[in-house]
């Protein structure tokens, strides 16, 4: 039957060559667009969840036991964390507090020296998401003296600057008073970073409320907490998780994981000692799958249209090919073809013309998309996509190759139905086949 059919193409190739490049055309515009519509979201949900949403989608713990093991409760938190982002890679970045402690009146203005002092908080910070405008980083220090450094806005309001000299602050909760010397004057490498929200101060170094405080005085970490000369308060983690290979596919199951967050940090014994937990990861999942079911349906009107126009454009062709084969199709049913035979023609036909277009519209589809994303909007944000053809891409090619396929083998079929009642009417020696001037 192949053979037939391809002896049958070389009747009417231009035709046919016009039917193949509309189904191929088709198929790849299509595809990319499926293929654009998936990589793309995906990318976009990853850029929001790293730049506009880091923070919503950060996570907050702070433990109100100070006294625990500090790698144990790091550990716990880790874990705790690793379940509540459903097993995305995670970084951990810690930050520990002090209570309050006041400053001496000396560092005041001679008209604020009244009623409360100012008060400071010490802390210990990650050293990656600071960056230092003068001296060096603090060290254990000696002779009960803590080294601390201190942020730009509260040095510049209380005149204080790395030297020799030494500091007593009174412990506000009862405890011993620190003696400290300052040796840095730091800044927030990045004061939007999300990991400035574990500090009460937001990374602004002052807040003036009903008073003021300062802070925090980063030290080292030998010098807060047990064993050290400073008292320590809570101790915080920021959990942040590396959305690379997440896709929207995964993010029912993130989303339940996220709203699990407190029962999997409670669960762990290191942190039983009271815990807190902070995380807006649902409704930031919330607000971009609604986004992204927007772009997907606006996608979705403009393949509609396509839609339309390929079908208008091959059953256009596929009428004339019929038209063409009209009077071939009458004689072929009038020396005995079935209409099954002949509709297995044409469907045989539109599988040859549809299988080239299954094949290379998948692997067109991850350059073309890749192409689009380079333009407009995702080109000026630097949205990279993934430009391998996936599973779903080939369905989406074989899908649209088999409605292509349909579409050019409609009119065929109606037109071999039609036609074999007109056969029947013929003289019999020509139904039986005995006439050969065909």
């Amino acid at each position: 039957m192949a053979g037939f059919v391809f002896l049958r193409a070389r009747g009417h190739r231009l035709l046919l060559a016009a039917a193949l490049l509309a189904v191929v055309l088709t198929t790849a515009v299509l595809t990319t667009l499926a293929a654009f519509a998936g990589s793309v979201g995906d990318a976009g949900l990853r850029h929001a969840l790293r730049t506009r949403d880091a923070a919503d989608a950060a996570l907050f713990i702070t433990s109100d036991d100070p006294d625990s093991d500090p790698e144990a409760a790091s550990d716990a938190a880790l874990r705790g964390a690793r379940e509540s982002f459903d097993g995305l890679p995670v970084t951990l970045r810690r930050f520990d507090r002090s209570g309050p402690y006041g400053l001496p009146r000396g560092l005041q203005e001679p008209a604020a020296r009244t009623g409360e002092p100012d008060l400071a908080e010490f802390g210990v910070a990650d050293r990656s998401r600071v960056r230092l405008t003068a001296g060096a980083w603090p060290t254990a220090g000696a002779g009960g003296v803590t080294e601390v450094a201190v942020p730009e806005a509260a040095a510049r309001r209380l005149r204080l600057a790395p030297g020799p000299r030494v500091i007593t602050l009174a412990d506000r909760l009862g405890g011993p008073p620190a003696r400290i010397r300052v040796t840095a004057v730091y800044r927030p490498a990045d004061p939007a970073d999300p990991y400035w929200q574990l500090d009460e101060l937001r990374g602004r170094g002052v807040h003036t409320d009903a008073f003021t405080t300062y802070g925090p005085l980063l030290t080292d970490p030998a010098a807060l907490g047990s064993g050290g000369r400073i008292t320590q308060r809570t101790r915080s983690w920021l959990a942040t998780a590396d959305f690379a290979t997440l896709h929207a596919g995964r993010v029912d199951a993130l989303r339940t994981a996220a709203k699990g967050t407190r029962k999997h940090l409670t669960a762990q014994r290191a942190l039983a000692g009271g815990v807190t937990v902070r995380t807006a990861l649902p409704d930031a999942l919330d607000r971009l799958e609604r986004a992204l079911l927007v772009s997907r349906a606006t996608l979705l009107i403009v393949a509609s249209q396509l839609v339309l126009l390929a079908a208008y454009a091959l059953l256009l062709v596929a009428r004339l090919l019929t038209g063409e084969r009209a009077a071939e199709t009458q004689v072929l049913l009038a020396r005995g073809a079935s209409r099954r035979r002949v509709a297995a023609l044409a469907a045989l036909e539109a599988l040859l013309l549809a299988l080239p277009a299954a094949v290379t519209a998948p692997l067109l589809a991850g350059p073309l998309a890749g192409l689009l994303a380079g333009q407009g909007l995702t080109g000026r944000l630097g949205l990279r996509i993934d430009t391998a053809p996936t599973p779903a891409v080939w369905s989406a090619g074989a899908a649209v190759a088999a409605a292509c396929a349909v579409a050019v083998a409609a009119p065929a079929l109606t037109a071999a139905r039609a036609a074999g009642g007109r056969a029947r009417a013929l003289p019999a020696p020509l139904r039986a086949g005995s006439y050969i001037g065909v």
